[in-house]
């Protein structure tokens, strides 16, 4: 953390200045929930998410007003977005979802234009030394981010003496094609291990589904899609011109998308059915060594230059891509579509998708526990600003640990709750460290704020924001004009 945010944070806590004036109740239950030393084999995600918040001291508040009392309700009109569930969450006049988190906090896009939070410095060390070249940046402070970002919010890989061996077995082989494109897709599993935990509850496995062209003369560049194997057919229409492969990487089937399954399958495997600790790996890291398997299956053929792997998600999967970059070196460039916080979103900014909304039971198991800590009001009986003013790391950090390679940012107009502006934000912030490292970062020939519909692929970071909602498909012939650049050889 800079000297200058050591020094707003002191003055905040000290004086009790805050971004909003608004009050609100910060008692906590003293009541502290007993939990098994391990998990149950019918553990549900919201025991999983407890006991971990348990582990870290942290407690949600439990004499929040009624959501159509509170104080710190937004003034503008909202209405129910849910009929049928009163309360659940709203939509303001513009259309955009309005919830509040178990902390209290609202996203209600008035506090983001109200205050901001100290932007993070990516070429400064803790110590404050300033990196001046790509030499300080490998061997100083890369490492130091990435300490950061496994420590705080995503989670540490293990050792890989803990990890097992991955077996690969090709399932089965067919051809295909009845237009002028002919392929071969496979259907591939990575068989894992279990000899070190033998009893592990669910066991995990990765399911890929390959296509190639057929008349390939050498090896082919792929793109890999998080999906189940029905996206092949929707995917490959975008790449099959290229003569690039395509392959789909069913995650889920490694490790499931909800806490229940941290103490099973891949990660209860490491752990051997133990509750996760506090800076232990989530969902996302998890994906993302699923995807350096994968990789290290294409190095060992001859049919996918691995030099030439892309890779692409949408939603959670776009968080889970971003993670996979910054994680994997060997990933050549990626489509992080719309994967708002905990992908290349800025989440310190309080609008759309922000930490302290990922702290519900069906999606924290997508990072690691210790992101609680930085969820929440920093003082008590303050509305804002928020614990995250602490935290040393931001979505632009992922894209700092990708730099120098590629990334294809995107977003659409209406899509607020993934803030396709504070991804594109994101990259802004990043772009001085693909500079250092002798690339370009993201160039926008149209001033400060790009327009929608419109590709900016002329930076090593590229950004589309497209007219409409939350769906990848307008940005992903953007996606392969600005892959071709380093596809082509």
């Amino acid at each position: 953390m800079t000297t200058a945010k050591v020094a707003l944070v002191a003055t905040c806590l000290a004086s009790g200045l805050v971004m909003s004036a608004r009050p609100i109740a910060r008692t906590v239950s003293a009541q502290t929930p007993a939990f098994p030393s391990r998990p149950p084999v019918d553990v549900t995600s919201q025991q999983d998410r407890d006991q971990m918040m348990m582990q870290l001291g942290v407690r949600f508040p439990d004499d929040l007003p009624p959501k159509a009392t509170d104080p710190n309700r937004p003034t503008i009109p909202l209405k129910e977005k849910y009929a049928n569930e009163p309360g659940r969450s709203y939509l303001d006049e513009a259309g955009n979802t309005i919830v509040r988190d178990a902390f209290g906090s609202w996203v209600n896009y008035e506090d983001a234009k109200a205050g901001t939070y100290t932007p993070l410095q990516p070429l400064r060390m803790h110590d404050g030394t300033v990196i001046k070249t790509p030499d300080q940046w490998w061997k100083k402070r890369r490492p130091e981010l990435m300490e950061d970002v496994a420590g705080t919010v995503w989670g540490r890989i293990p050792d890989a003496r803990l990890l097992p061996k991955v077996t690969w077995e090709v399932t089965s082989t067919t051809n295909g094609g009845a237009d002028d494109v002919p392929f071969v897709e496979k259907r591939i599993t990575g068989v894992i291990d279990t000899s070190r935990y033998p009893d592990v509850r669910n066991v995990p496995k990765i399911d890929v589904a390959l296509r190639l062209p057929a008349n390939a003369k050498g090896p082919v560049p792929v793109i890999v899609v998080f999906s189940a194997p029905n996206g092949l057919n929707t995917n490959w229409n975008f790449v099959k011109a290229e003569g690039w492969g395509l392959a789909t990487f069913d995650p889920v089937t490694l490790q499931p998308d909800n806490g229940a399954g941290l103490s099973s399958y891949l990660i209860g495997l490491v752990n051997q059915g133990n509750w996760r600790k506090p800076d232990d790996w989530g969902t996302l890291a998890a994906y993302a060594w699923g995807v350096g398997r994968l990789i290290d299956y294409f190095e060992s053929g001859r049919e996918i230059d691995a030099t030439r792997v892309g890779l692409m998600g949408h939603s959670r999967w776009g968080k889970a891509t971003m993670v996979a970059m910054a994680y994997e070196s060997r990933i050549a460039i990626g489509y992080p579509s719309a994967g708002g916080t905990l992908g290349a979103k800025q989440f310190r900014r309080h609008w759309g998708q922000n930490l302290e909304s990922i702290s519900t039971a069906n999606e924290y198991h997508w990072m690691a526990g210790n992101a609680f800590k930085y969820m929440g009001p920093m003082k008590p009986g303050a509305y804002l600003p928020r614990k995250i003013e602490m935290l040393p790391v931001d979505g632009e950090s992922l894209i700092e640990l990708t730099a120098p390679r590629p990334v294809f940012l995107n977003g659409g107009t209406t899509d607020t709750w993934s803030d396709a502006p504070g991804t594109y934000l994101a990259g802004v912030a990043a772009s001085p460290v693909y500079e250092l490292l002798g690339k370009k970062g993201l160039v926008n020939r149209d001033g400060p704020v790009p327009k929608p519909d419109v590709a900016y692929l002329e930076g090593d970071l590229g950004y589309r924001v497209h007219t409409g909602g939350h769906t990848p498909a307008p940005d992903w012939p953007a996606f392969v004009e600005f892959t071709r650049k380093y596809f082509t050889k």
